[in-house]
C-alpha cells in the first residue's frame, strides 16, 4: 500500500478518535467547534496540541471545598442591602461577603510600597503567590524583602507559576531558602506536559501576611507593574490591599494552592476583624479554576451582567467573550444599560486584538460604547456593574473563564466603589472613543480568527 495512503488513513483515524473524545467532554459549543476544526483539518498537529494542552478540567477528585477561616463567621458585620449576586456566588461554593478595609493602588509606585508594607509587616506567616515574577530592579527589591521576612523567623511560602515565571531561576532563590523560606513552582512545565495540564496555569496574584492583610489584583512582579517610572513607561494596572476577614479567605486560597503544589496540608487560616475607625467595604472573595466542577467566574459574571439595570463598565487588556457573555452585553446595551468596554488601543497580543475588534464592533452596533486606551498597555482588570465593583486577576477572555486559576474580589458597597469609579474615569480621559471601520478583507480575517477564540 502506498505510504501516503497509510499516513492519510492514520491521520483520519486519529482525527475521528479525537473528535469522539472532544464531543464527550464538558466544553462550550464554541470551544468544541474550535478544537474539531483544528484536529480535523490538521490531524497530527491537532493531536499533538490537544494531547499537550487540551485538558480543561483537572482529572481525579476535585480539590477540597474552600475552608472557612477560624473566626470568619464570628467577625462583626454591618447590616447591608441583600445582593442577588452575593447569594449566587455563595451558592457556587464561595464564602459570604464580609466587612473589610480596602485600598486601591492606581499608580505603580504606590502598589510597590503597599506590597513591601505587607511583606515587611508579616510577623508569623507570609504566603506569596504570583504568576509572573521578573528579574528586574523591582523583582529584586521584592525578593530582598521576602528574604528579610524569612531571616527574622517568618514562615515564608513562595509559590510561582512555572510558565509565567520561567525566567526566575532557582539560583536566584538560594538566599531565600538558606534563610528558611520555602519556594515551589506551580505545575512544573515538564510535568504538566506529561499530564496534559500545561495550559492550566495559576494566574492568581495573592500576597498575605498573617492572614490579616493581603495584597492582590492584576499586577505581577516587575518594573512594568511596580516601578515609579511605570506611568512614564506607558503601562496601566490596578491592585488593592485588603484588611479584614477577606484577607484570611485569600490566605486559604494560597494555602490550598500550596497543598496542591507540595502536598503540605497547612492549618486553617485565622480571620481577624478589620482595623477600627476606618471606612468599610463589603467584600466577597471568588476563586475559580480547573479544579472546580463549575466555571464560577464565568457564571458569576454572567449573572451580574444579566442583573445590570444602570451601567456595565469593563476595563480589560484582552476582550474575548464567549457567546453567552456577548449576548448578555448586547441585550444589556439594547435595554438601555450604559455599556462601556475599555481596552488597550494596541495590546501585547496582536491576534487577540484582531479577534477583540470583531466582538467590539458587534457590541457597538447594539449600542455599547468602546474606549481604546491610547497611553500604552492597559493591564487593569476592573468591572463596575451598577453599585458593585469586581477587581482581581481575571481577564475578560476564555483562558480566565475556563482554564486559569484566578481570584477576584466582589465589592458590594463602601467608599472603594467611588474610588474605582474615579479610576475608571481617569482611564477614559486617556482613551479614544469608538472604532474605525476596516476593509472587508480584515473583517473576514477577524471572523475566521473568532473560530479559534476559545483557545486564546
Amino acid at each position: 500500500m502506498d505510504a501516503n495512503v497509510v499516513l492519510l488513513s492514520i491521520g483520519w483515524a486519529l482525527a475521528l478518535l479525537l473528535a469522539y473524545t472532544l464531543v464527550r467532554e464538558r466544553r462550550s459549543p464554541a470551544s468544541t467547534t474550535a478544537w474539531l476544526v483544528l484536529v480535523l483539518a490538521f490531524p497530527f498537529l491537532g493531536a499533538l496540541i490537544y494531547l499537550t494542552i487540551g485538558t480543561r478540567k483537572r482529572g481525579g477528585p476535585l480539590r477540597r471545598r474552600l475552608r472557612v477561616p477560624k473566626g470568619f463567621e464570628d467577625a462583626p458585620q454591618r447590616q447591608h442591602s441583600p445582593n442577588g449576586v452575593e447569594a449566587f456566588v455563595s451558592r457556587l461554593g464561595m464564602l459570604p461577603a464580609s466587612d473589610n478595609v480596602v485600598r486601591i493602588h492606581p499608580e505603580a509606585g504606590a502598589a510597590r510600597r503597599a506590597l513591601l508594607e505587607v511583606i515587611d509587616g508579616a510577623q508569623h506567616e507570609l504566603h506569596f503567590l504570583i504568576y509572573d515574577f521578573l528579574r528586574d530592579a523591582s523583582g529584586r527589591e521584592v525578593l530582598t524583602a521576602i528574604e528579610r521576612a524569612a531571616a527574622r523567623g517568618v514562615a515564608v511560602r513562595m509559590l510561582v507559576d512555572d510558565l509565567g515565571s520561567w525566567s526566575l531561576n532557582d539560583t536566584h532563590l538560594h538566599r531565600l531558602q538558606r534563610r528558611g523560606g520555602r519556594f515551589r513552582r506551580f505545575k512544573p512545565l515538564w510535568l504538566s506536559l506529561t499530564a496534559r495540564m500545561a495550559n492550566l496555569r495559576n494566574h492568581r496574584k495573592i500576597v498575605v501576611a498573617d492572614g490579616v492583610r493581603a495584597w492582590t489584583g492584576g499586577r505581577n512582579i516587575g518594573d512594568a507593574y511596580l516601578a515609579d517610572h511605570a506611568e512614564q513607561s506607558r503601562w496601566a494596572d490596578l491592585s488593592v490591599t485588603v484588611e479584614g476577614p477577606a484577607a484570611a479567605v485569600l490566605d486559604e486560597i494560597a494555602r490550598a494552592d500550596w497543598l496542591f503544589a507540595t502536598g503540605d496540608n497547612l492549618a486553617v487560616a485565622c480571620a481577624s476583624a478589620p482595623p477600627a475607625g476606618q471606612p468599610l467595604t463589603q467584600v466577597q472573595v471568588l476563586a475559580s479554576g480547573p479544579d472546580q466542577r463549575d466555571d464560577v467566574w464565568h457564571a458569576a459574571l454572567l449573572k451580574s451582567l444579566m442583573d445590570a439595570r444602570r451601567r456595565i463598565y469593563i476595563a480589560t487588556p484582552y476582550f474575548v467573550p464567549d457567546e453567552a457573555l456577548l449576548h448578555a452585553l448586547s441585550i444589556a446595551a439594547r435595554s438601555g444599560v450604559d455599556v462601556r468596554i475599555l481596552v488597550p488601543k494596541r495590546s501585547d497580543n496582536i491576534i487577540v486584538d484582531i479577534v477583540a475588534m470583531s466582538y467590539l464592533r458587534e457590541l457597538v452596533r447594539h449600542g455599547a460604547h468602546v474606549l481604546r486606551y491610547k497611553n500604552g498597555m492597559l493591564h487593569s482588570k476592573l468591572t463596575l456593574i451598577d453599585d458593585m465593583a469586581v477587581v482581581g486577576s481575571a481577564n475578560f477572555d476564555s483562558r480566565s473563564f475556563f482554564l486559569n486559576y484566578e481570584s477576584l474580589l466582589f465589592c458590594y458597597d463602601g467608599p472603594v466603589i467611588g474610588e474605582l469609579e474615579n479610576y475608571y474615569s481617569r482611564l477614559e480621559t486617556r482613551s479614544q472613543r469608538g472604532i474605525r471601520s476596516r476593509p472587508a478583507w480584515q473583517e473576514v480575517l477577524a471572523g475566521c480568527a473568532r473560530i479559534l477564540a476559545p483557545m486564546l
